[in-house]
């Protein structure tokens, strides 16, 4: 209520009085971890590198670890922009910025040109203005890496890295190639850049893991699923619904599971299993052979994708569909994975067979 009564100027103000503090903190650090860089503190704790100590150390991205450690480095050598950080006459990150252009071998002119340049086109100058060196390279190859980090839960994860210029280049190829085959929504909404970005990584492992892009939506093997009654009837309880071995996983998973494999569901009271289902026949080899057979590809209207073609239940499984081949239609892995499974998009029951519509349904309560 205390933001209530302030205007939105008296916020803007002090949000950039904050950013100063910021700034002002950030430089006291630059200037301890300089100190700390000279004894080799990350060689004292068995780290390969003073980025890797700082990110660990303070719990900080890479990328954070890796703008302290440049400004520490070179705010010792660069008087003028060292001496109007610490007057609070810059911000920390233009004076990284700043930094970073004084290293690539800027002239004074262009220095003072970067005075009046938003920090954006302060770094495309900086590139613009960089000439690669041997060891630029080798420090590049020594830092690289790929972190992939799940949160507490293991219910998402972060991906972040570093790569050489043409080991970075293939990848950003590699995935800007397969983004641009997933298809924009049935209602006309198109996926974000880095949406089609996430779902083309997450399909170039899949099939890494099944040897091909042709993989032909194989049925996925025997999954259980442990889930707490307790909780689930409201009388205590704190399991939740996980997979054996795994993490915790909510009602959209347990169903793409129930979708694509066999699931088998163990009940737990106290902690203790107390009922165990047979596990779920996966949908037939027979069936599977019929449906690919008769829909000739993605049912989706107007979708000609033929990637990890597979069938899908109309009715879900958890809502009593069955694998009868009247409950089943075939979609390609965009609009089975990511339009159904991950968007919560189902099929049209009143569409035509081969051309499918998909509409939004509404998010309703979660099953117990």
């Amino acid at each position: 209520m205390l933001f209530m009564t302030r205007s939105a100027d008296d916020m803007v103000e002090r949000l950039r009085q904050v950013e100063a503090e910021i700034s002002d903190l950030r430089c006291e650090q630059a200037v301890l971890i300089n100190e700390l860089d000279k004894i080799n503190v990350a060689g004292r704790d068995g780290h390969r590198s003073i980025n890797e100590w700082l990110s660990a150390e303070l719990d900080v991205s890479r990328a954070s670890a890796t703008e302290l450690v440049f400004a520490g480095r070179h705010l010792p050598k660069n008087r003028p922009i060292n001496f109007r950080l610490a007057e609070g006459r810059i911000t920390f990150d233009r004076a990284v910025g700043l930094l970073r252009l004084a290293d690539a071998g800027a002239d004074p002119s262009t220095m003072e040109h970067a005075e009046s340049l938003d920090l954006a086109t302060l770094g495309r100058v900086t590139a613009q203005q960089r000439r690669v060196t041997r060891r630029d390279e080798r420090e590049v190859a020594a830092e690289r890496f790929v972190s992939v980090q799940p949160n507490l839960d293991g219910s998402a994860w972060r991906l972040s890295g570093l790569l050489g210029a043409v080991d970075g280049r293939i990848v950003e190829a590699a995935l800007s190639e397969r983004a641009d085959r997933m298809r924009m929504l049935p209602d006309g909404d198109l996926a974000t850049r880095g949406q089609r970005q996430a779902d083309a990584l997450a399909s170039i492992a899949r099939d890494s893991l099944d040897g091909g892009s042709d993989a032909a939506g194989s049925p996925g093997g025997r999954v259980t699923v442990l889930v707490d009654l307790d909780e689930a009837n409201g009388t205590g309880g704190e399991e939740g619904c996980r997979v054996r071995y795994g993490p915790r996983v909510g009602p959209t998973v347990l169903e793409e599971l129930l979708c694509t494999g066999a699931v088998q569901i163990v009940g737990l009271s106290g902690g203790r299993p107390v009922v165990t289902s047979d596990a779920a026949r996966i949908i037939p080899p027979a069936v599977r052979s019929f449906v690919a057979h008769r829909d000739g590809g993605c049912t989706i209207a107007g979708c000609t994708s033929r990637y990890r073609l597979g069938p899908h239940h109309i009715v879900p499984r958890c809502e009593g569909g069955t694998h009868d081949p009247e409950n089943l239609t075939t979609l390609c892995w965009f609009h089975h994975h990511v339009a159904i499974h991950e968007m919560g998009m189902r099929i049209d029951a009143g569409s035509p067979p081969l051309r499918r519509r998909l509409t939004r349904a509404p998010i309703g309560p979660d099953p117990p």
